[in-house]
Formats: C-alpha cells, sequence, structure tokens
C-alpha cells in the first residue's frame, strides 16, 4: 500500500483540482489519498469531494487536532 499525500493552497482554483486528478491517477486499488487545506478553506471543497466521488473514490473530511488544517483522506471504493 502507497500512501500519497498532497497539500492545497488555493482550494478555488483549477490548479487544486488538476493535483487532485494527478494524484489520483497514481494510485493503486490499496492505496490512500490525504489532502490537506486549511481549514478556513473546508468550505471551498465540494469540488474535491464531487472529483473523489466520480472518480470511484470512498472518502472521510475531518479536522486537525490544532483546528488549523482540514483534511480528506481517500480510496478507491471496493469493486
Amino acid at each position: 500500500m502507497t500512501d500519497i499525500s498532497i497539500s492545497l493552497d488555493r482550494v478555488t482554483s483549477g490548479d487544486a483540482l488538476q493535483k487532485v486528478e494527478q494524484a489520483i491517477a497514481q494510485l493503486g486499488p490499496e492505496d490512500e489519498l490525504t489532502i490537506s487545506m486549511e481549514a478556513a478553506d473546508a468550505h471551498d471543497a465540494d469540488q474535491i469531494l464531487a472529483l473523489l466521488s466520480r472518480s470511484n473514490f470512498d472518502y472521510q473530511p475531518r479536522g486537525s487536532h490544532n483546528g488549523k488544517e482540514y483534511l480528506i483522506t481517500a480510496r478507491r471504493r471496493s469493486e
């Protein structure tokens, strides 16, 4: 199992979606993707969550312990 972590600076930019798409392309069936962003940007994560859903991923969003980060952990759905 490989874990890939990416950090997004501007969630609303097209670059953020492209970065997530590139990470998804590298993931195998048992791999996990962790996406981090500033907690203040969490309300803009809808496009990323929609992309994960369309790409056949289950995901779990959560806040960090310090309240400054918003994290999304994603894995491919089992077939």
